[in-house]
């Protein structure tokens, strides 16, 4: 029996999932009997469960996040590792901030789940779990997802797909490890730059107004109670700028002091304000460029800096820098 010792915390998603009696699927029952389902993830660790909650992922609150960081933190203590299991809709999310929250942890965090149910004969869930016990005991401090074949740095990943195996990418940074034959670890895995400040943690503000916009999209000015703003632009940060209704929206936010966080819509490459005219405008009107961050990691990096009331000059600092091995 090896000496690695694993918590696996069960929040819930289609892993622990069964069909509900019109055959759809909904939480079923939490998986304290895991091991009799997986008998060989005794093999790769000595296992601790615990169940955080059990709930479809799309009901997932910012509360929920931060109880799994603390949560997290309190069973790393006793455990080498630690893997969650959670739904794959939020999943990118939940992993984009405690990836900021846990960077400091000093062992892996392995999030994963499954496209479908544990239960089921035909399932990704058992392959999924094997691979990712196995990464929680090797010792790489990372808080990443693993799903497919691969371990994706969790401030780097996003869901792409909803029937695919392979169900996250990390298009703007190489997987963590790739998992075949053999397991193999990337040497970029627990190394990058700690720059977390530590003033966040106790909130995570989801006042946020996200704007996707279209040809056409009428730009409404934010609710009264709004404390950021984030848009995701077409390719490197272009937005239509010659719309009224848009440069008061700036405006508007530049009097109220909120930022204004410009994404882009294309998941591969980032927003380079100086590249168009139009980028250059909007970055004129006080935008703050998200550079190569992906969306989840854009809005938990705005929501942990607002919740740690940071100013608008903090929170575009903040953007040009990698706080966790996010690709800025």
């Amino acid at each position: 029996m090896t000496t690695r010792t694993v918590t696996l915390i069960h929040t819930g998603g289609t892993l622990g999932m069964g069909p509900a009696e019109d055959t759809c699927l909904a939480p079923g029952p939490s998986l304290d009997r895991i091991l009799d389902q997986v008998p060989e993830l005794r093999e790769l660790a000595t296992l601790r469960m615990v169940v955080a909650f059990n709930q479809d992922s799309a009901t997932t609150e910012p509360e929920d996040i931060l109880l799994l960081a603390r949560l997290i933190r309190s069973e790393a203590a006793v455990s080498d590792g630690v893997v969650l299991i959670h739904g794959t809709d939020t999943m990118a999310y939940t992993a984009s901030v405690l990836g900021f929250l846990l960077a400091d942890l000093g062992k892996p965090v392995v999030l994963t789940g499954s496209q479908r149910p544990l239960a089921y004969v035909r399932s990704d869930a058992r392959g999924n779990l094997v691979d990712a016990v196995t990464l929680a005991a090797r010792g790489v401090a990372e808080v990443g997802i693993c799903f497919g074949d691969h371990w994706l740095r969790g401030v780097a990943a996003d869901k792409v797909s909803v029937h695919r195996y392979e169900a996250f990418e990390s298009p703007n940074l190489p997987p963590l490890a790739e998992l075949g034959l053999h397991v193999q670890i990337h040497p970029h895995a627990g190394a990058f730059p700690l720059q977390v400040p530590p003033a966040i943690g106790p909130v995570l503000e989801s006042r946020l107004a996200v704007y996707s916009p279209f040809p056409g999209m009428p730009w409404r000015l934010p609710n009264p109670d709004c404390a950021g703003v984030l848009i995701r632009a077409y390719g490197a940060g272009n937005l239509p700028m010659d719309r009224p209704d848009l440069r008061d929206l700036f405006l508007h936010c530049e009097r109220r002091g909120l930022p204004v966080v410009v994404t882009s819509q294309c998941a591969s490459g980032g927003v380079d304000l100086g590249t168009y005219d139009l980028g250059r405008q909007a970055q004129g009107l006080g935008a703050i460029s998200g550079g190569r961050h992906t969306p989840w990691a854009a809005l938990a990096k705005l929501s942990l800096a607002l919740g740690a009331g940071f100013s608008v000059g903090e929170i575009r600092h903040a953007f040009a820098t990698s706080w966790a091995g996010e690709p800025v």
